[in-house]
């Protein structure tokens, strides 16, 4: 049961790097050049945007319930690595919201 958690966490610590990385180029390449419509707040690039960060806060949830099950059932050899790689997710995380407020 402790290896589909593990591969959960693996999966989830690097697809959250990708679509991190993938959501800053976005919005520094892409999203000044999405028109938005007269009178509107906001427009298709803000919606695609928010799909970003939804899907980073999504990966980021799985990570964590992951590596809590994995530090529950099996805390005597995984729980270390379970727990840094939870924070390597929590990086890409917080340097997601960080970066794109600059």
């Amino acid at each position: 049961m402790e290896s589909k958690f593990d591969k959960l966490l693996t999966f989830s610590a690097v697809f959250i790097h990708i679509f991190a990385f993938s959501g800053l180029v976005y919005r520094s390449q892409i999203y000044p050049h999405i028109p938005v419509a007269p009178e509107e707040a906001y427009g298709l690039g803000d919606v695609i945007d928010l799909l970003f960060a939804f899907v980073i806060v999504i990966t980021w949830c799985c990570a964590f319930i992951s590596a809590i099950a994995v530090t529950l059932f099996n805390i005597k050899h995984n729980w270390l690595t379970s727990l840094k790689t939870l924070l390597y997710a929590s990086v890409a995380l917080i340097g997601y919201f960080y970066v794109k407020t600059i």
